[in-house]
């Protein structure tokens, strides 16, 4: 069969000569590399809380999509900023509720050489790109939480890890219509026997802040609504093809077929 066909057929079902994967799958602007799972890897800063019905602010940069950093054609970055509501909230242990996580594209700036404050304000101003809210049945303790942390949440030394779960917002609100039916996996577990769309687990401390912030008090007595926490995130779920994708990788692996039938 002629060289030239068979790489045009390939070509059209989306697949390299060698049977792997597309090398580029971009969704809103951001390379994923292939259609199915993913993974981010975040910087994030956030306040401090210590009773129940206190707001956590916080916010972010995605540093990797899938293990690469240059994850942009542009060299824009994805950025985040969350708002949860405590609930149960003791020195051990916390569950949040009233979950949103605003995700935005914008230039790439090192969010240490500013403040905490400027960072939100900028971060906002960006490009939106998709909205995430909290998932019910993240945590087995209570499967009313949507996130949930333990560790050492009050005191001078502040360290915790934690896990929760994510839906894509679909109403059309907030970002890209394309992202969000990309993101819309659907396949993570929660503990009532629903599925969310992604899962983020957590860590941060009170030891390294940022050095543009008031962070007088944080390792002694640190305020309500200060920026005393940093750390990291993860975030995972499935990337879906657009349908139109499939349909044109389905008709790709036809007209294949079709032709290898022709050259018997």
């Amino acid at each position: 069969m002629n060289r030239k066909i068979i790489a045009s057929m390939l070509a059209a079902a989306g697949i390299a000569a060698s049977g792997a994967a597309q090398a580029a799958f971009v969704v809103g602007g951001v390379d994923f590399g292939a259609p199915g799972s993913h993974l981010e890897t975040t910087t994030i800063a956030e306040t401090y809380v210590n009773g129940d019905g206190q707001h956590l602010l916080g916010y972010g940069v995605i540093n990797t999509v899938n293990g690469s950093n240059a994850y942009t054609s542009n060299g824009d970055k994805l950025y985040f900023t969350f708002d949860y509501t405590t609930k149960d909230f003791s020195a051990a242990s916390s569950g949040f509720v009233n979950g949103v996580v605003n995700v935005f594209k914008g230039a790439n700036v090192n969010l240490l050489t500013q403040s905490s404050a400027t960072n939100w304000a900028m971060i906002n101003g960006y490009s939106q790109w998709v909205r995430f809210t909290g998932h019910t049945g993240s945590s087995a303790v209570n499967p009313a939480y949507e996130l949930f942390s333990q560790g050492t949440l009050t005191g001078q030394t502040i360290s915790f890890f934690g896990s929760g779960l994510l839906n894509v917002d679909l109403s059309g609100a907030f970002g890209l219509a394309a992202v969000a039916a990309a993101l819309n996996g659907n396949d993570i577990d929660d503990f009532v026997g629903g599925k969310a769309d992604a899962l983020i687990t957590t860590s941060g401390n009170n030891l390294v802040l940022n050095k543009n912030d008031n962070t007088a008090g944080c390792r002694t007595n640190p305020t309500v609504g200060q920026w005393c926490v940093a750390g990291s995130a993860d975030i995972r779920g499935t990337v879906l093809p657009e349908p139109g994708s499939l349909a044109l990788a389905g008709l790709g692996l036809l007209g294949l077929g079709a032709a290898r039938r022709r050259s018997k």
